[in-house]
C-alpha cells in the first residue's frame, strides 16, 4: 500500500493516459472549446491542451522548442489529408492539477481568416465547438533569444499579425529582454478588419518606450488609422534608424503584400531573395525575415 501511495503522489503511473498533449513528432487530436468572431471573416479558435501533472520527456521536448523562438503548429484537414501551418497567438497552461486525472489543462489560440478558396481555412471555420482537429507541433519557425536584436521592425497584413503578436507578447513579458524595442506597421483592409486592435493598442500604451503600433488601412474613413498602403515612403519612414547587424525587419501577410514589400517566400525551405520595396530601400537578406 505504501508503494502505491508513493506512485500516486510522485508519478502519473496510476493515472489515466493524458490526451491532447502537444507533440512535435505526430498528429494529435485537440478539442475546439471556443470560437470568437473578431471581424466579419476572421475567428479566434481556442483548443484545449492537456499536460501531465509531472512533465515527461515529451513536455521537455515541447518546452525546448518553444524556448528557441517563434513557433507554429501544423493543422490537418483530416477529410482530405492536407495540412497548413498556423502560428498560435496564445498558449497557456494552468498550474492547477486535476488529481483524479493527474493532469493540467490549458489552451491554444489561433486567428484564422476564411478564404473562399482556402481549403484549410474553410475546414476550420466549419468546425464546431466540441469537434476535434489534428495538429502537430510545436514547430520552430524563427530562432530568437532575449536581446538578440536592438530593434524589431514588424510589417504585417491581416492574419499575418499572428507571429508578430506572439513575439510581442513574449518579448514584453521577458524581464531579460527589457532593452529590445518593437515597432509594428499593421495593414488591414478597413478599420473593422483590424485584428486584436484593442489588445495591441493597450500593449503600446502600457509599453510606450518599447512598443509602438501604426495601423494602416486600404480604405477609409478611418478615425485612428492611416489610410494608405505600405509603399516606399511609408516603409522608408517606418524603418528610419535601422542599423544593420543590430536590427531586423519581420514581414508576414497576404501574398500580394509580401510581393510588394519583401518578395514572396518560396514554398518549402528558404527565404528567397529580398524584393519589392525593401530591396529598393537597400535591405539585404540578412536584414529581413519572412514568416
Amino acid at each position: 500500500m505504501a508503494f502505491l501511495y508513493y506512485l500516486h503522489l510522485h508519478t502519473d503511473l496510476l493515472k489515466p493516459e493524458v490526451k491532447e498533449r502537444l507533440n512535435p513528432e505526430k498528429y494529435t487530436p485537440f478539442t475546439l472549446v471556443e470560437k470568437e468572431p473578431l471581424t466579419p471573416d476572421t475567428v479566434r479558435f481556442r483548443f484545449r491542451v492537456n499536460r501531465p501533472r509531472f512533465d515527461g520527456e515529451l513536455e521537455k521536448l515541447v518546452d525546448g522548442i518553444i524556448a528557441q523562438g517563434a513557433w507554429s503548429m501544423d493543422i490537418k484537414d483530416h477529410m482530405v489529408q492536407t495540412y497548413r501551418t498556423y502560428t498560435p497567438v496564445g498558449f497557456s497552461m494552468s498550474d492547477v492539477v486535476d488529481e483524479e486525472l493527474g493532469s493540467r489543462q490549458g489552451h491554444l489560440d489561433f486567428v484564422v481568416k476564411r478564404y473562399p478558396r482556402g481549403s484549410l481555412s474553410r475546414f476550420l471555420h466549419d468546425t464546431k465547438v466540441g469537434d476535434q482537429v489534428e495538429m502537430r507541433g510545436p514547430v520552430l519557425v524563427w530562432p530568437y533569444h532575449a536581446a538578440k536584436f536592438r530593434h524589431l521592425f514588424m510589417i504585417a497584413g491581416g492574419t499575418g499579425v499572428a507571429p508578430m503578436y506572439q513575439l510581442v507578447d513574449r518579448i514584453l513579458k521577458d524581464p531579460e529582454d527589457s532593452g529590445t524595442r518593437i515597432s509594428l506597421l499593421y495593414g488591414s483592409q478597413t478599420e473593422s478588419d483590424i485584428i486584436y486592435r484593442e489588445m495591441l493598442d493597450e500593449l503600446a500604451k502600457a509599453n510606450g518606450d518599447r512598443f509602438s503600433v501604426t495601423h494602416l488601412v486600404d480604405r477609409g474613413p478611418a478615425a485612428a488609422a492611416k489610410v494608405g498602403v505600405p509603399d516606399m515612403d511609408t516603409i522608408r519612414g517606418f524603418t528610419g534608424g535601422f542599423a544593420r547587424g543590430k536590427d531586423v525587419v519581420l514581414v508576414c501577410g497576404p501574398d500580394a503584400m509580401l510581393a510588394a514589400v519583401s518578395g514572396i517566400k518560396p514554398i518549402g525551405s528558404g527565404q528567397g531573395p529580398v524584393q519589392g520595396v525593401l530591396r529598393e530601400l537597400g535591405f539585404k537578406s540578412a536584414d529581413v525575415f519572412k514568416f
